[in-house]
């Protein structure tokens, strides 16, 4: 969304006030764009020994770029001195952009946020705009790291005392939330260690399995596992407190021995109901479903509100909050994931199970959760039912056939007293130990699970030694792997041709799932992805699938096989901006030379992806380093 001030008119202040130059920040691409435009309407062009400065410095990086020589918007910037930056626009738009404004040949530049986080762009003022921006599919306030990165744009080294931080008045911004990401501290840095299949094959290649555990726990990633461990350690410590300060009794397990007992008791009456069996995964994360924690169902995020059990069947049954503060049931069955976050609740015994503060406090927390979201890791156990039942029938046996000394006990009206408090701190501990166990070898699971599917597909030994296929398929490192390998072990692209590669290793690129228009595809391609589909879908369980958009793989298909279509056409016909179709292609350049590298074992794929890389190398993709 635009500011309430006119583009043009909050340059003219700027200038006015010597705040130039300046970056001001939009959320879209359209909104910097449309910025730029608004300036051809109001003609306030810039005096004429600016514009020539302009032109001076743009004449050799056109030479260097020639992609930008008909840019539309260089007009605009030689007589207005503004310009757009986003990455919509190609590199080398940008990279003139940059260099104007190092020069000092600018007074602003229309900018998304993502600018801040990844160029040295200063400028002598930031103008903010909104305090929220589109992430994914919906709008999320911006974090205070976000909003500290479009602050810390302001002033520049060596040529202000001072840098300028001006937000615009408009109903889409938050004063307050921003004078709290300007003062507060940022976000802690998050790990993005991810575990892959290549990598388990390169660490094997170079070392022992022995070896590679002590080289995961020096990771940054098993450092924040560590801390998170021992917060919960912490907790662990204040619990066992807590259970000693209820003293000793005459049984050195006394909240075990009373359980038993009332167990017996019920038994004897009839009245114990049998708890359905469920399945080890509802079962290890029944005991982290308790009110408060944040889960995943099907398709959002939701928080529990109250456990139970079904009537008649007696299955485990959840109350959750979900999105726009409806209440719903559902089994514990449908969680798909038990989030590491646990929102305060004050339980009461009826509807809606806390209190109203609590959940007007939970619907907010619910609606600010980010999109991603740190999910508990929970170990799974394998299925120990019988010797559990075992184990009861045992304890049933002892329990009906010999008296309990608890109903003459001295201790008995303090264990009956203490019982419930107790055994829950207990259960609360076991939780934890669980967590914190998990957390400490939750790299070392992961690496071994990686191992076991290598194991399973052959890439691996049973002694953990590459096999022939896993010395080549090493060298595969990129998104989506396995899937990649399994296609060439099952000689999918055996005599394919250039074009059809191409278009099958953008629709594996690709990670977005906005729609537009786009050339047709051919049928050979659509008959190429229908399999690749297929083997996709197999290995769904060992790696999550592309998005394999048959519509985006027809771009860069259509861009190999007409050598005679040029760059400014292709653009015309699909809706995608430039600048993303740059880096579609670029990041299927990748590919193509992941794919060549192959060429010791698999000589003639290798020699389809050269020639692929060399036919997609023209025009702008010839600016490539």
């Amino acid at each position: 969304m635009p500011p309430a001030i006119h583009p043009v008119d909050l340059i003219q202040v700027l200038r006015n006030k010597q705040l130039t130059p300046a970056i001001v920040f939009f959320t879209s691409r359209r909104a910097c764009d449309e910025a730029i435009d608004s300036f051809e309407h109001r003609h306030v062009p810039i005096p004429p020994k600016r514009m020539a400065a302009i032109k001076k410095v743009l004449e050799p990086i056109i030479k260097e770029y020639p992609s930008i020589a008909h840019h539309p918007f260089i007009p605009i910037v030689e007589q207005y001195g503004v310009a757009a930056h986003h990455a919509g626009h190609l590199p080398s738009w940008k990279i003139a952009i940059e260099e104007l404004m190092r020069k000092g040949c600018l007074d602003a530049v229309f900018a998304t946020t993502t600018l801040a986080a990844g160029v040295d762009f200063p400028a002598r003022t930031v103008v903010i705009t909104q305090s929220s921006v589109r992430k994914a599919k919906d709008f999320m306030e911006l974090t205070v790291s976000e909003i500290q990165q479009l602050a810390g744009r302001g002033g520049r080294r060596g040529k202000d005392f001072v840098g300028f931080v001006v937000i615009t008045p408009s109903p889409y911004i938050d004063i307050g939330h921003i004078a709290k990401g300007l003062t507060g501290n940022p976000e802690p840095i998050d790990s993005q260690f991810v575990t892959s299949y290549p990598m388990v094959l390169n660490l094997l290649k170079a070392h022992t399995i022995d070896h590679i555990q002590p080289i995961l726990e020096k990771s940054f990633a098993q450092f924040q596992l560590n801390q998170r461990s021992n917060t919960f350690e912490t907790k662990l410590d204040g619990i066992d407190q807590e259970l000693t300060n209820y003293g000793q009794r005459e049984c050195a397990d006394w909240i075990t021995q009373w359980q038993s007992f009332e167990l017996a008791k019920r038994r004897r009456s009839h009245r114990f109901v049998k708890i359905p069996h469920e399945t080890a995964e509802v079962n290890a994360r029944l005991s982290f479903l308790t009110p408060g924690r944040v889960v995943a169902l099907s398709r959002e995020k939701a928080i529990v509100l109250r456990q139970y059990r079904s009537r008649g069947q007696a299955h485990a049954m959840l109350t959750v909050l979900r999105s726009r503060g409806r209440i719903v049931e559902y089994p514990a069955g449908s969680v798909t994931e038990v989030v590491d976050q646990v929102i305060d609740l004050v339980e009461i015994k009826s509807f809606p199970w806390c209190n109203a503060a609590s959940l007007d406090h939970a619907i907010q927390m619910l609606e600010e959760l980010p999109t991603r979201v740190r999910p508990l890791p929970i170990r799974v156990v394998e299925d120990s039912s019988e010797e559990d039942s075992a184990e009861e029938n045992s304890v049933l046996t002892e329990t009906l056939n010999d008296e309990f000394p608890c109903p003459a006990c001295p201790s008995r009206h303090a264990c009956r007293k203490d019982h419930a408090p107790a055994l829950r701190l207990r259960q609360e501990g076991h939780r934890l130990t669980k967590t914190i166990h998990t957390l400490r070898t939750e790299l070392w699971h992961r690496f071994q699970q990686h191992i076991e599917v290598l194991q399973k597909f052959g890439y691996l030994t049973p002694n953990c030694q590459l096999t022939s296929d896993g010395e080549w398929a090493r060298h595969i490192r990129i998104n989506h792997s396995l899937l990649i390998t399994e296609l060439i072990r099952m000689e999918a692209f055996d005599g394919i041709e250039p074009a059809l590669l191409t278009g099958v290793l953008a629709s594996i690129a690709i990670d977005d799932d906005r729609p537009g228009s786009y050339p047709r595809r051919s049928s050979g391609l659509g008959s190429v992805l229908k399999q690749v589909r297929t083997v996709a879908h197999s290995l769904e369980a060992y790696e999550d699938p592309p998005l394999l958009r048959s519509d985006i793989a027809a771009v860069a298909e259509v861009w190999v096989a007409d050598q005679n279509l040029p760059w400014s056409k292709l653009i015309r016909m699909t809706s995608m901006a430039e600048g993303d179709i740059y880096r579609l292609l670029a990041r299927t350049l990748e590919y193509l030379s992941q794919v060549y590298s192959l060429k010791a074992t698999h000589p003639s794929l290798a020699e389809v992806a050269v020639n692929a890389m060399d036919l997609m190398r023209r025009d702008v993709l010839e600016e490539l380093p």
